[in-house]
């Protein structure tokens, strides 16, 4: 796996995607989504879990559908990051189902944690994580 040293923009990144779940969490949203398009621009998403696993939705889901609804289609980075119940934030690596749901975009960065807090970070791509995908895009 290649991993690579996160950008200033990717750092900025983060810290929207941190600030965007401090002010949003609640006791149905404790994870955060924030991606940048091919673009430039950025958006953000909460997880929604009203308490039965079958109907939640990611918070990489709602930031890729908010992006997909303005009409952007192509993810440049990816990072998603959760708050736990000692207040402090971890970045997460997308679940299987949001990594299949991502590669519809293109083969965005993701942002990984390597060490014990969010500043320890770098940025893989996509296909790395999922180097044997279903379908026959690469």
């Amino acid at each position: 796996m290649k991993l690579a040293d996160l950008d200033e923009n990717d750092k900025a990144l983060v810290e929207e995607a941190r600030l965007f779940l401090e002010k949003r969490h609640s006791k149905n949203s404790g994870v955060s989504a924030g991606l940048r398009t091919a673009t430039g621009k950025e958006f953000f998403g909460l997880n929604i879990d009203p308490g039965t696993a079958t109907v939640g939705v990611c918070a990489e889901y709602s930031a890729i559908a908010t992006m997909h609804s303005s009409g952007e289609r192509r993810i440049r980075t990816l990072v998603a990051i959760a708050h736990n119940d000692k207040g402090r934030y971890t970045i997460l690596p997308p679940c299987g189902k949001c990594r299949d749901f991502a590669r519809a975009f293109g083969n965005p960065f993701v942002v990984l944690q390597v060490g014990r807090s969010i500043g320890e970070s770098k940025k893989v791509r996509l296909l790395e994580l999922i180097p044997f995908p279903w379908d026959k895009r690469s």
